[in-house]
């Protein structure tokens, strides 16, 4: 049972992608060396991306009121408005999402994508009852520049939770007690990390969920993420 639903309201709607784990500031690092990172590369597949199909295209005159008018639109004027002022655009997604009542949907900057030009506006929205296109907005970071978004960049991440099991929640602090054995522990820990490192190697220690002797310390919740978009709309176009 998938978690979310997405109805089209327009054939040429944005596009709903599982966001991957790609990154170029992490091709251009020595040997993928970013990649190496596994708490990086785990946050980077964490969602599904909404992007434009076509390139849209703006420019801020940098002043913030309520007016519609200091963002002018230069292209993709059909997936864009500026009715919300305070420097920013909203977009016509297209797309209506739904799931179950205790699964509400977080939007959010695509992980681990610096745009200099722009950020999301983070918004979470109860979709087991809103049953409008989903909410889209950004705001300009860059005053009198023209900036352009290219069709298929992610513009953001949808990520599905449960508000349910968060509620109430509380983080609980305490004062840690440092003993000689876990800073012995600490030592040899370091000391054996920065033999592996400074011969080129990895340790893949945290990755493997294990201590610098091979020993298991615990485990991941899941190591991977293997996000998929059930298309259904083309067989029913062809019914």
């Amino acid at each position: 049972m998938p978690i979310l639903k997405a109805y089209k309201t327009n054939p040429n709607s944005f596009i709903l992608d599982p966001i991957s784990v790609k990154r170029d500031w992490m091709d251009e690092t020595p040997d993928g060396h970013a990649y190496r990172c596994f708490p990086v590369t785990m946050a980077n597949t964490i969602g599904w991306t909404l992007s434009c199909p076509v390139d849209v295209s703006f420019i801020w005159d940098g002043k913030i009121d309520t007016t519609p008018d200091r963002v002018k639109i230069l292209s993709g004027e059909q997936y864009c408005y500026t009715g919300r002022g305070q420097g920013s655009v909203s977009f016509n997604t297209g797309l209506i999402l739904k799931s179950e009542k205790n699964i509400s949907v977080l939007s959010i900057t695509p992980q681990n994508y610096f745009y200099e030009d722009f950020e999301v506006m983070s918004s979470l929205i109860s979709t087991s009852f809103f049953n409008v296109d989903f909410p889209l907005a950004i705001k300009v970071k860059i005053p009198n520049k023209e900036i352009t978004i290219k069709a298929g960049t992610p513009i953001a991440t949808i990520i599905p939770i449960s508000l349910t099991s968060l509620k109430d929640e509380s983080i609980e602090i305490n004062n840690f007690i440092s003993t000689d054995e876990y800073r012995d522990k600490l030592k040899k820990y370091g000391d054996a990390a920065q033999v592996i490192n400074q011969s080129g190697n990895w340790t893949d220690w945290y990755r493997d969920a294990i201590d610098e002797t091979g020993n298991s310390i615990g485990e991941h919740e899941v190591k991977s993420l293997k996000l998929k978009v059930i298309d259904n709309t083309k067989e029913q176009n062809n019914a």
